[in-house]
């Protein structure tokens, strides 16, 4: 079955590449490139799961902020792998159009 679908995605058999090839490898890396560095961005910015020195020294913050912290660190996480998983995808399609490459 993946043999008819490359067949299908083939030239006619003269080993040039469709018009669309090229453009959607071009697209293909750049998001690759993109998301790839938005999602070094955001494990770098997302703030370390220890306590560390604070919770010794007696740290007064209130029950809202610590919410309001969690829920940011929440949809950073939340995005995170959302990203690595169009990441993951997006190398999959890659890997895939290298194999049916012309």
């Amino acid at each position: 079955m993946l043999n008819q679908f490359f067949n299908l995605m083939l030239a006619a058999g003269d080993g040039i590449a469709p018009g669309w090839y090229q453009p959607v490898v071009y697209v293909v890396l750049g998001l690759i490139v993109a998301i790839s560095i938005a999602v070094v961005v955001l494990v770098l910015a997302q703030p370390s799961q220890e306590n560390g020195l604070g919770a010794l020294s007696g740290s007064a913050e209130t029950y809202f902020e610590k919410n309001k912290a969690k829920r940011g660190e929440q949809r950073m996480k939340k995005l995170t792998v959302i990203l690595a998983i169009a990441l993951a995808v997006l190398c999959l399609i890659f890997a895939i159009l290298q194999l049916i490459s012309f």
